[in-house]
């Protein structure tokens, strides 16, 4: 398919903007983009907050040697310790894991990555 001049530069039209802005005053829109930056910012100090205090409280019950936990807790520390123990059988029943790297993808306290690094030595 051949493109004439005529249809280049009807594309070209269509395609560039018909006002510049980056040199034009505040709009509505910059302040409420501002307001939502700043919205932002304050939802990540919110959230900081939470997961150095009382999210962290939740998840050291969870995964500690604490008997503070309760049905629900324990039952996340347990189901948590029954899927590293068969994921670890696993491996040494395959027996196959001495010089190759694993990469334990999740938020925990290393529970299998320790262990296989261990078992990797």
């Amino acid at each position: 398919m051949k493109i004439s001049s005529i249809t280049a530069l009807a594309v070209i039209a269509i395609s560039t903007p018909s006002t510049v802005t980056a040199f034009a005053p505040p709009s509505q829109s910059t302040t409420i983009r501002s307001t939502q930056l700043n919205q932002a910012i304050d939802d990540k100090t919110e959230v900081r907050d939470y997961f150095n205090n009382e999210g962290f409280s939740r998840w050291n019950k969870i995964y500690s040697e604490s008997d503070e936990v309760n049905k629900v807790q324990l039952d996340i520390r347990n189901g948590h310790d029954q899927t590293i123990s068969k994921i670890l059988n696993w491996i040494k029943d395959d027996d196959n894991i001495q010089g190759k790297s694993v990469c334990d993808c999740g938020c925990g306290v290393g529970s299998l990555a320790i262990p296989l690094a261990q078992m990797g030595e």
